[in-house]
Formats: C-alpha cells, sequence, structure tokens
C-alpha cells in the first residue's frame, strides 16, 4: 500500500514532484553522507594502497570482531552457537567460520528481529526490503552508520573507476518518481541539490526514447547509474536505428541486475563509453566492483566471500560456485555465512590496476534463475540463444519440470523462420525432453523494484 506522502507526490503536477524529489534528495544526502561517512572513505582508499598481507589481517580481524559481538548480542547467533557447543574460542581464523552452519533465507524471511542486535537503538532502526523477485522480500534492519559505511564503499568503487562520486548524473533506476499514468514528457525528475536527473524506468518504449535521449544530450551527465536492462533497452534501440550516443557521457554504472556480455557489448559501442558493472545487495553483506582495467574485484574489507561446491568444500580457483557471504558493514543486522543465492567464479590473477584485492573471473548469476531440466541439468545463462536475432527482449519461465515459456518482445524483422532458429537454438542447450511454448508480448513485465529477470524458475 502507498504511504500518505507518495499520493500526494503523484498527485501533484511535475514542477512539484521536482521540489518534493529535491526536498528528499537533501535527506538522503545527510543520511547518506553524514556520519561516519567519510572517516569509513578515507580508511577504505588507504585501504587501497597497502599490500594484499595487510588486507587479509584487516578482514579476518573485523571477521572474528563481528562474529564476537553477533555472539554476544544477537539471539539467533547467541542459540546457534549454544546448540552447536561453539564458543568464540573456536573462531580464529577464516578457516574456522565453517564450524558455523550456512544461514538460510527462510530464517530472514520467518523472524528477522532474532538476526537484530539486542542491544541497538530501536527507535534509530531502518528497514530496507529486499526486490524479492519470488514475491517474498526480505525485511532488513540497519542504522544511519551502516547506509553511510555501505555508500562509502560504493563512492571507493566509483573512485577506483575514475568517477567522481559529486559528479553531476543521470539515474534509470527502480524507483517510481514517475505517475505510472502518465503518456506525456517529462519521463524524468530532478535532484536540485543532489544534481541527479533520474529517468524512469517504466515508461521505455521506442515511441518515448528519442525524449530520453534528448534529455540525456541536454542534461549531459558525468555518468549514468542504471540497470542493466534499462540502458540497454535504451542502447539497443539506438542500435537498430543507427542512431549514435557518443558524446552523452563517458561513464556508466551498472548494478541491480546482472549485466550480459551482448548487453556491455551494445551498450558500450553506441555510447562509446565505458560500462563499470557493481555487484552489492539489500542484505549489505557482500561489495565486488570493475576497475579501469575491466576485472571484478571483491572487496573483502566489505565482507568475507566464500566460494563452495554443492557438498560445502571450498571451490578451486575457477571452479563455479555458490557465493556465501559474511557481511562486516551492518552490525544492527549481521549475517553471518549467509546463502545469498548467486553463484561465481574465482580467479587467480593479479590485476594490473594494483588493487589488493582478489579478482573474481565471472559472476554467474542467481542460483534460482537457472532452468532445470528433466534430467537434472541447470542451464544458466540463456541470453546468448538469442544473439544476433531481431529479438529486443525476452523472459524465460519455468513453471514446471517439463515445460518451459519463453516471452519474447519481437524487433520488426523477426518472421517465422527466426522462431524455428530461435527453437533450434534452445534445443541445442535444453534437449527435447521439454516443451518449449514462445509467447510473443509487446513488453516484459518488471519485478519488484524494477529489475528485469531474464529466468524465473517457479520450481
Amino acid at each position: 500500500m502507498k504511504s500518505f506522502l507518495e499520493n500526494i507526490y503523484m498527485a501533484v503536477p511535475s514542477p512539484c514532484q521536482n521540489l518534493l524529489v529535491s526536498l528528499y534528495g537533501i535527506k538522503l544526502q545527510f543520511n547518506r553522507y553524514g556520519g561516519i561517512y567519510e572517516t569509513t572513505l578515507n580508511e577504505a582508499m588507504q585501504r587501497e594502497r597497502v599490500g594484499r598481507e595487510a588486507v587479509l589481517a584487516y578482514a579476518e580481524s573485523m571477521l572474528i570482531h563481528t562474529i564476537a559481538k553477533a555472539v554476544k548480542n544477537v539471539p539467533y547467533y547467541r542459540e546457534l552457537f549454544k546448540e552447536q557447543n561453539l564458543s568464540l574460542n573456536d573462531i580464529k581464523s577464516f578457516e574456522d567460520i565453517k564450524k558455523i552452519p550456512l544461514l538460510e533465507k527462510q530464517v530472514l524471511r520467518e523472524n528477522p528481529q532474532k538476526l537484530v542486535d539486542g542491544h541497538c537503538n530501536a527507535k534509530r532502526l531502518q528497514v530496507v526490503h529486499t526486490t524479492g523477485t519470488t514475491g517474498s522480500p526480505l525485511k532488513i534492519y540497519c542504522n544511519d552508520r551502516a547506509r553511510q559505511k555501505n555508500y562509502a564503499y560504493f563512492d571507493r568503487f566509483l573512485i577506483n573507476a575514475g568517477i567522481d562520486p559529486k559528479g553531476k548524473k543521470a539515474t534509470l533506476g527502480g524507483r517510481v518518481i514517475v505517475p505510472p499514468s502518465q503518456a506525456k514528457k517529462p519521463f524524468w525528475r530532478y535532484s536540485y541539490y543532489q544534481n541527479n536527473l533520474l529517468f524512469s524506468s517504466y515508461h521505455l518504449s521506442d515511441e518515448n526514447i528519442p525524449l530520453y535521449i534528448k534529455k540525456l544530450y541536454e542534461f549531459q551527465p558525468h555518468y549514468i547509474d542504471a540497470y542493466p536492462s534499462s540502458i540497454f533497452f535504451i542502447a539497443d534501440y539506438a542500435a537498430r536505428n543507427c542512431i549514435d550516443l557518443t558524446g552523452i557521457t563517458s561513464n556508466i554504472v551498472t548494478s541491480a541486475e546482472t549485466l550480459f556480455d551482448e548487453q556491455r557489448a551494445v551498450i558500450e559501442s553506441v555510447f562509446d563509453a565505458h560500462v563499470f558493472d557493481q555487484y552489492g545487495a539489500a542484505e549489505m553483506c557482500v561489495s565486488i566492483g570493475q576497475c579501469q582495467s575491466g576485472n571484478y574485484h571483491v572487496y573483502s574489507d566489505y565482507g568475507f566471500l566464500e566460494f563452495l561446491r554443492e557438498d560445502g568444500s571450498d571451490a578451486l580457483p575457477g571452479e563455479e560456485a555458490e557465493l556465501v557471504c559474511t557481511g562486516y558493514i551492518n552490525e544492527v543486522m549481521p549475517l553471518i555465512r549467509y546463502r545469498i543465492g548467486d553463484k561465481g567464479v574465482l580467479s587467480t590473477k593479479n590485476c594490473n590496476c594494483g588493487s589488493p584485492f582478489p579478482v573474481l573471473e565471472k559472476l554467474v548469476g542467481r542460483i534460482d534463475d537457472m532452468i532445470l531440466t528433466p534430467e537434472g541439468k541447470r542451464i544458466g545463462r540463456l541470453s546468448p540463444v538469442l544473439k544476433g536475432f531481431p529479438v529486443r527482449e525476452a523472459q524465460y519461465i519455468q513453471e514446471s519440470i517439463d515445460k518451459l515459456e519463453v516471452w519474447i518482445v519481437k524487433d520488426e524483422l523477426y518472421n517465422k523462420r527466426t522462431e524455428a532458429d530461435v527453437l533450434k537454438e534452445l534445443r541445442k542447450r535444453l534437449g527435447n525432453s521439454m516443451e518449449i511454448q514462445i509467447k510473443y508480448v509487446s513488453a516484459i513485465p518488471r519485478g519488484k523494484g524494477g529489475k528485469l529477470r531474464s529466468v524465473i524458475s517457479l520450481l
């Protein structure tokens, strides 16, 4: 249900909405960038200049501190240690963390308060909801300190990418900042204090995109902060219509969704800009970002990231593995050995950018964003199937083990031959034991938070 203030916002004309967005921007600016933000950012930047051994020592001390405080103050961990017959003397290193059972999302969903520090000031608690693509968003408790730390680490990522965090930016995210019923421009609102032009991700269409492009050229942002699917929608339109977007910006930051290689290629080509991808979570337990050399770095001073095989053992570099996270920055609700639901591949190489942080070979995406075949195979990253085909967007939905529904937004060149070729490519990956139905739609609906999921598994 919308709040009273949201209802007022949606009812007033766009100039008044700009004013309200700006006032809200002032509030956000102080909440996010006050307090310990500067100290955290400075300390985080200093760790960029030390060796890997120093970073490991810091991370290990933070891990032990986080666990000790959680066991002392958080009911869930206090009971867990008692049940497992563990004491703090048993946790003295990275390796010792394996003595602690994994934390499932179901625990957060059923009783989030049990994971909250009992000594924190309840009146100052804030609630952040995950985007809950399965319909069950999680409730995450935090405070100003946690959010300030979170934004400090994000801004370090921007600085490492050569981007000024205080620079003029355009945003294409999940907030509903333009009434859904609005049919005419402007499909954007401006936060004066933040110098941030916020575009609606919910009004992107071939009819409206020329208006977005015109406004972006006028605004000339230092960088664009966007969901991959939203900025790709614009880039793909430009590519299809031979529109050169060079000169709008030199930097594009993507986050919140999986960025596919083919999306990156189109975005970088038409904008003639660098794309820097970032991976984080509303749970504030993991942070990964790309540097100017193009490599993903695991920020191990933000949290401890394990790469585990299905049997719970440590995966080797080069192996696809489940990501299990322990966060350091949210002391209000510490998540220890949390199964976040994503997969990745650790690398052994060092980056020529000089960062002391480990390199991630690739992010594979969500575990539940995979197709399960009747033979028991898990198939991920289906986006390459449609590479080269006249398809604007697609989504794969699996409701049963033997059936897959493919939603496709066609381009003008799409025809019956295309459909046959698409089915042929799908069969190459999925085999012949599944029924595949193609459904043509005018648009792919976004999930909660404005995100586009390429694969939805309802098994």
